[in-house]
């Protein structure tokens, strides 16, 4: 039997096998320029804008929904798409213009020394992703059918509806700080969170079986 000490960022417990949370891969052969990119990122936009409003239906809570509606006042920002636009006028293809204004955003909220606005970083991410996934036209299959511990590097605020509700009872993060809106999601909907565990993520295998205390930041693995 294995245990480990990470940070307690949520009350309760929970228990069930280790599932790895794992970023969609792969590459787009091929590229979009000009009009058609353009025409191209206000499909995947509208798309990702309809996926928010499905998850803000799943919503427990107002602070839940105003997390997924700041997601899409990103999307429908102005300032955003106008610079996604620049970047495809200047010669870029769609994925890397996408990229480019995803870094700057990125860059700047992460810069901040306030660990509240700091951690918003990881909402750009979120949002940006959720369009480059919608080019790639790739879709993670979650057909978990027991109770499980989600293992993550970062929770993403939306990372949670990826997973099957009823059987997630937890979650492990590499990183992460109490100040993210995956962990004020998390907390909405009464699940265990763990933070702060570092690379003793690495130890945990997939199927193994967990138990974590959110409280107190403890994670003991019952059987390999």
């Amino acid at each position: 039997m294995l245990s480990f000490q990470g940070v307690g960022a949520t009350n309760g417990k929970g228990s069930g096998i280790a599932v790895i949370h794992k970023k969609i891969s792969g590459k787009i052969n091929e590229k979009f320029y000009g009009d058609e990119a353009k025409d191209l990122y206000d499909q995947i936009k509208e798309l990702a804008l309809a996926e928010i409003d499905t998850l803000v239906e799943m919503c427990n809570e107002d602070e839940e929904e105003d997390i997924l509606c700041a997601h899409k006042m990103m999307l429908e920002d102005t300032e955003v798409n106008k610079k996604i636009y620049q970047e495809i006028d200047n010669g870029e293809d769609l994925l890397n213009a996408i990229r480019i204004v995803q870094d700057q955003y990125y860059n700047q909220f992460q810069a901040m020394e306030n660990e509240v606005f700091s951690s918003k970083a990881l909402d750009v991410e979120d949002v940006f992703n959720r369009l480059l996934d919608n080019i790639k036209k790739q879709k993670q299959l979650k057909s978990i059918n027991k109770n499980f511990i989600l293992i993550c590097d970062e929770l993403l605020p939306t990372t949670i509806y990826d997973y099957p509700q009823d059987f997630l009872k937890g979650i492990i993060v590499k990183k992460g700080t109490m100040f993210s809106h995956g962990i004020i999601i998390a907390k909405s909907k009464n699940l265990p969170v763990v933070i702060g565990l570092g690379f003793d993520t690495a130890k945990i295998m997939p199927n193994d079986y967990l138990v974590i205390d959110g409280l107190t930041g403890k994670v003991v693995v019952i059987s390999e």
